[in-house]
């Protein structure tokens, strides 16, 4: 059985996400993740009941890739007198 048939997709009342037999999950936009992905982004800040991945053994460990970049890193331009407009 193809695990991306739609009887076998498991879909979020929160937030859309769906998750495949096999654990991929499939975003609004972007590319295919995992659920530590999904947990690290979305599911470890919802409130709401209802959220489908919750279980610490089907999500996994997560990484440093799961999580968003901080942007402690980014240096934000400035701009001098004469670069600005009244």
């Amino acid at each position: 059985m193809n695990s991306n048939h739609p009887e076998n997709l498991q879909v979020c009342s929160i937030c859309s996400v769906s998750i495949t037999e096999d654990g991929q999950v499939n975003f609004s936009n972007g590319k295919p993740g995992t659920r530590a992905r999904l947990y690290a982004r979305v599911c470890q800040y919802t409130e709401k009941p209802g959220c489908i991945n919750r279980e610490p053994e089907l999500i996994g460990e997560l990484t440093a890739q799961d999580r968003y970049e901080t942007g402690e890193d980014l240096t934000i331009p400035t701009l001098s007198n004469s670069q600005t407009t009244n």
